[in-house]
Formats: structure tokens, sequence, C-alpha cells
């Protein structure tokens, strides 16, 4: 012994770990009486004889080596883990992509409505087929990188958890793709998006967020997960599976010529996902380019210029009957989402505006007047700017940058108020939406209010009943009776989701006849339309109730229209330029001006509203305004119209002549609505020269409006 820890303690371990043979003989018969697999018994040998670790012969004290000994240890328990447990088979991502494929052709079948003959599996083929590529090349091409990346296990298995969350969240979009397209017909896409902000949005969501849906959007993930990983333990994927894809893929493509003839079809068999991700990278990028008209004349230019460059060009053409005053004071209603075809007034079946109606003896009413574009926005600044909406599509002020207002056109507030009139913009729904009231700010109105500065109860998400509008309105004009006015009115109940006042009593505007389509969310619009009437009726009684009857104009009008499948199978507005979306009323109202009523058949649109206004007043009409007075004798009879929401569309309507160029499906229709209001019959073969002068007009005013757009403001005479 030459220390006290030395050789001394070396040969103890050593002998220790020695063990004799009568020793040996007994470790060994117990060893093969237990299992070697056994990793109960190797956890204790570890715990009770940790020299074991070591060969017999070996020198090593593990206690001046204990990293090595924990070394040791960690590995023996991950061979034991290694050798108790069998390897777990990865989720199969090819399954992942069968599973969505069935959720996918489910949605469609869905959106498809109940079977009603055998073509009906021949639709689903073509609808669907898309959907069945996406599906199973999304799990492919995850299986492939997956495999790829067999040697790195981590990588693989992030690769793996990544499709199928991939997966799970395209299952929760197939339920909202589901959603978009029982309301509106068509999937969603960037331009849908762009439109639908906050208050849109949100009564959208609540509206149909039943608890079928909640159950679905949860459930729907969960079945492709369990559908994927039981499916996992299958070692191949079946070829019987493989063929049915096949001939589902073979069968819809081959019949989609026949069934693109139907609009609804025709947008059903996009793929929501792959439609969503194409706007959306074309929206952004800005990089979606259209093939839209360039040839015309030089003075198709002419009708566009504003009047100050438009040189000697009479301006008005109103004039009041004899000894016919003019009126003192203005009021402009625009209803919103309110369609020509839907009111008594305008030939429709329904009885939805009887007040109007007997109205109409006291007014002139404009039987073809239009919304250039399907949209409250590009409405809401021809109706005040008196400026056509940027084409291609935009908000006219947006691409101008700051100041902007310094380069809009006066309204008519600012024009009205520098006369010494009191001027009001009213609104009970949001002003904040779409940046309105930014807009309004420096234009003239003294009185800015929309639901919240009323403090309104919210009927829906976006604002207030029509009855609170109209009250506070009487009540803004009984605050100065004796000042001339002028205020600009926005209703907003008749927006979707249509709602009614509680409480109030249904009308069955569809009693003993057929349903129409979409019965249900049609008569809740029209109900709503009769309960705004109602409104507008005591609007009338109280003017004729304080004396302002003969001295107040009001102009009825619409922001633009709506639909309900009926005739082209579009719900909702702003995807065409198609008669139930643009077609709008246009109603001017003054008991002394038109005591007999009557009906004209000018063409017109809202950028025309503000100079015939100023006509019928007697006021100049500011230079830079757009439009033309409906009853200058010297103006074009035609106006122009576009969409861009999904395709896009152009349009443009002269006398009883409409013709629209489709811009995104190069296709041309030409119709004549004095013997086809509904638009049914194409005449683009039988009258080709009219409609390549309407097409050349047409391209007129598209390079016009893009270079005042870009330059920002009016272009200069034609030399």
């Amino acid at each position: 012994m030459t220390t006290a820890h030395g050789p001394a303690v070396a040969r103890r371990w050593t002998n220790t770990s020695a063990t004799s043979p009568a020793t040996s003989s007994s470790s060994s018969g117990r060893a093969s009486t237990s299992s070697a697999s056994n990793a109960r018994s190797r956890r204790r040998a570890l715990k009770l004889a940790p020299t074991r670790l070591f060969p017999r012969n070996s020198t090593i004290d593990p206690r001046r080596s204990p990293h090595l000994l924990r070394v040791t240890i960690m590995q023996q328990n991950e061979d034991i883990r290694e050798t108790s447990a069998p390897p777990r088979r990865p989720v199969a991502l090819i399954w992942v992509g069968f599973w969505l494929a069935l959720i996918l052709v489910g949605a469609k079948a869905l959106s498809l409505g109940p079977p009603s003959d055998w073509g009906w599996a021949v639709r689903l083929t073509v609808v669907s087929f898309r959907d069945v590529i996406f599906a199973l090349s999304f799990g492919a091409i995850g299986e492939a990188i997956a495999w790829l990346l067999r040697g790195r296990v981590r990588l693989a298995s992030t690769v793996r958890g990544l499709v199928v969350a991939g997966g799970a969240l395209c299952a929760v979009y197939a339920v909202v793709a589901y959603g978009v397209f029982v309301a509106l017909e068509r999937p969603l896409s960037f331009d849908v998006l762009r439109l639908m902000r906050g208050a849109a949005v949100q009564s959208s969501i609540t509206d149909r967020l039943t608890w079928p849906i909640i159950l679905a959007l949860v459930g729907t993930p969960l079945a492709l997960l369990a559908g994927a990983l039981l499916a996992s333990r299958k070692r191949t994927f079946p070829p019987l599976i493989l063929g049915t894809a096949a001939f589902w893929i073979v069968v819809g493509a081959c019949n989609t010529s026949d069934a693109a003839a139907d609009p609804k079809n025709r947008r059903l068999f996009l793929c929501p996902h792959l439609e969503l991700l194409r706007s959306t990278v074309l929206g952004l990028t800005g990089s979606r380019k259209e093939n839209v008209p360039r040839e015309f004349l030089p003075g198709d230019l002419d009708e566009f210029r504003v009047f100050g460059n438009r040189g000697a060009q009479p301006r008005t053409g109103f004039v009041p009957g004899e000894k016919a005053a003019r009126p003192r004071n203005v009021i402009v209603i625009v209803l919103e989402s309110v369609a020509a075809k839907y009111l008594s007034w305008y030939g429709s079946p329904y009885a939805t505006t009887p007040h109007l109606a007997a109205e109409t003896k006291n007014a002139v009413v404009f039987d073809a007047i239009h919304a250039h574009a399907p949209y409250t926005f590009t409405t809401f600044m021809a109706v005040n700017f008196s400026l056509y909406p940027g084409v291609p599509w935009s908000y006219v002020p947006t691409g101008w940058g700051e100041p902007f207002h310094e380069r809009l056109p006066p309204t008519l507030a600012q024009t009205l108020q520098a006369r010494g009139w009191r001027t009001a913009y009213l609104h009970n729904g949001d002003l904040d939406w779409g940046g309105a009231r930014f807009v309004l700010k420096d234009a003239g109105y003294d009185t800015i209010e929309d639901f919240r500065d009323m403090k309104l109860p919210a009927l829906t998400s976006w604002g207030g009943e029509d009855r609170f509008l109209m009250d506070r309105l009487i009540q803004w004009i009984d605050e100065q009776p004796d000042q001339p006015f002028l205020a600009y009115c926005w209703t907003d109940q008749t927006h979707e989701p249509y709602a009614q006042r509680p409480g109030r009593k249904r009308e069955h505007f569809f009693a003993g006849q057929p349903p129409p389509p979409h019965a249900a969310k049609l008569a809740r619009y029209l109900n709503v339309l009769h309960e705004t009437d109602e409104h507008l009726g005591r609007l009338f009684a109280a003017l004729r109730a304080r004396g302002l009857a003969d001295d107040t104009l009001v102009v009825i009008t619409g922001d633009h229209g709506e639909a309900f499948g009926d005739p082209h199978g579009n719900v909702g507005h702003g995807f065409t330029v198609l008669q139930e979306e643009i077609h709008v009323p246009f109603m001017l109202w003054n008991p002394r001006l038109f005591p007999e009523g009557r009906r004209l058949a000018n063409v017109g649109g809202h950028v025309d509203l503000n100079p015939t206004i100023a006509d019928v007043l007697g006021v100049e009409i500011p230079d830079s305004w757009q439009g033309h007075s409906l009853f200058a004798s010297a103006r074009p009879n035609r106006t122009f119209f576009v969409s861009s929401v999904d395709e896009y569309q152009l349009g443009i309507r002269e006398d009883r002549w409409k013709y629209v160029f489709e811009v995104t499906r190069d296709r041309e229709s030409l119709f004549d609505l004095a013997a086809d209001p509904h638009e049914q019959v194409n005449l683009r073969a039988a009258e080709p020269q009219r409609a390549a002068r309407l097409r050349q007009r047409l391209a007129g005013w598209i390079v016009f409006e893009e270079d005042f757009v870009r330059l920002g403001k009016p272009l200069p005479p034609h030399r």
C-alpha cells in the first residue's frame, strides 16, 4: 500500500469485480432464468452493480471517471428503450392527401345540391376533379420530400408534421370555401377579400356561423388526422384507390366543356385553395394583366372631358314650368344595395315600395340610370365628385397620393355651401369603412354623422335601422328650417344580411306562386325594402307637414343593384355589369315642379347626378365635373360601367343597346334591352357593326380613364 487512495483502492475495485467461480455461476444461473430484454431487470442491475458496466479486467475507477459512468448509463438506457419498444411508423402523407380529397369532394357535392338525375354524378366529377388533383398532389409531394430527407430524421419528421398541419388547415378552409360559395356562388378570392373588410366580414361571419358550421370547422380537420393515422398502418397505398382517383379525374376533365355552360358550375369547378392563392399572388404583385380594347376614334374621348374642356357645349337643359320657382332645398337619398328590378314603381311583381310608388305622381322617374361599378365606394365617389371610377377599376383618389383632396373636383355640398346653404352628410352605417369619413372631411359638409355619432343601437355590424336615419334627418331640418339646406343621406339596412327591425311583421311576397331562387334571402331583402319605404313615406309626410314640400327637391337612387340568382345565377353584388347589379332607381321629386309626374328614358349614370341637380336648382355647374345634366339636349345618350372582382367586365349602354366585354374570358355580348330586358339573347353575331362601334366607344373610355387616374387631372381638350 503506497497511499491511502492509490493502488490499494484500484485493487479493491478490481477484486470486487472479479467474482469467485461460485458467484459467477450463480449470476449466470439467475441471468438464464430472466429475459435479456426485460428492461426492469436491467435497470435494477445498473443500480446494484455499476461496475458491471465495465469489462471484468478493466482498471478504470468509475469514481474517478463520473462523466464516463453517466455516458455509459445513458447509452445503456437508450439501448433498453430501443429493444423494449418497436419503432413507430410515421404518418403516410399520401393518406393525408386522400382524406383531404374526400373532404373537398364532399364540400363540392354539398355546393351542387341534392342529386336530381344521373348527370349529377358527372357534374360532381367536373367540379371536383381539380380538387382531387390538388389534394393528392399535396400529399404526394410532401411524401416525396420526406423520403428525400430520410437520412435526416428530425428534418424529415418536421416536414411530415408541417404537411399534416397544412392538410388540416386545408380541410378547415374547405368548410370556409363552402360557406362563401353558398353566400356568393363563387370562390373566395383576393378581390373579394379586398371588398369584404371590417363590418362586411363580421356581418357575414356572425350571420352564418351556425352550429353545423362550427362542428364542421372542428370535425373536418380531426377526421382528416384520424383517418390518416389509422390508414398509415397499411404498408402500401391500395391500387384501387389510385385507379378510382384517376378515373374520377379523367371523367371530370373530359366533361368540362358541357358543364362550363352553367355559370354556377363554371365558378364551382375552380379549386378554392388554388384560386385564393392565385388571386392573392396576382393582387399583391400587381401582375394581373388584361387585354382591354384600345382602338377608338379621336372624337370618342370628348364626352369624358370635364365641363371646362368641352368648349361651348351647353351645360344645362332644365326649364321649370311657367311660374314654377326652383327649389331651395335638396335631399339626396342613396338606398344601399337597391336594384330597380325589385321596386314596384319599376315594374316589380312585388309590392315592396307603395309609398315611393305613390310619390311618382309628383316626380320625374328615369328608367335607364346605372351604377358605373357595382360597389358602394365607386358610387360614393361618383355621386359626391361627379367622377367616373378609374379603369382598370380603382378608387379614383387612391393613386394620386397626398393631398388628393386638392385634386378632387368640388362636391355639390361645397358648391352650395359657398352660396349660404347649410349641408349635412348622414349615414346610419359606418363612415370609417373604406375611408369615407376621411374623404368627406374637406368636402363641404357642415355636419358629418354615422351611426356611432348618432349613438344608434346596432342592428347589424354594418350599422343601425333606417328609421333612425330619417328621424335624424327630420331633426336636422328642424334645427334651422328657414335656411336653405342640402342633405345627403345614405341608408344601410338594405345591405346584406337584410335585417328587419326586431318584432316587425313579415310580409309574404311569394304567397300563391312558386318560390324564386334563393327565396329565403330574397324574402328578407324585400321585407327590408318594404320597411325602408315606410320610413321614406314618413319623410315625405314630414316635408308636407312643415310646408317644405314645394321648396325641396328629393332625389332617390340606389348605390348599386343586388342579385338573387335570377336570371343569371349571380348572388349579391360586385361581380358583373349585368342589369340586376347596375340598374338602379332614379327619381327627382318636387310637387311644384312635377305636379303630374313623368318618366324619361334618358340613359345615364351616377356621374350625372350632381350636374342634373345643379341644373334643376339653376346653379352654375363647376368646370371640373365629368358628368352631364340628364336634361341637357347635347349630352350623349349613353353611359359606361366596369366590374373587376374575379373577372374583368366592361360595358356600355347606348339608347336601347347594351354591349358587354368580358375581358377575362375574351367574350362579347350585345343585348337589345327594349326587347330583351333580362339579357338572354346575345345579338353580337347578328349585329357585328353595332357591336364593333360600341367596342370602340368603350375603348375610348378605358384609355381616357387610365390617363385621368395616372395624371390625377383632367386631360386637355381634344385638338
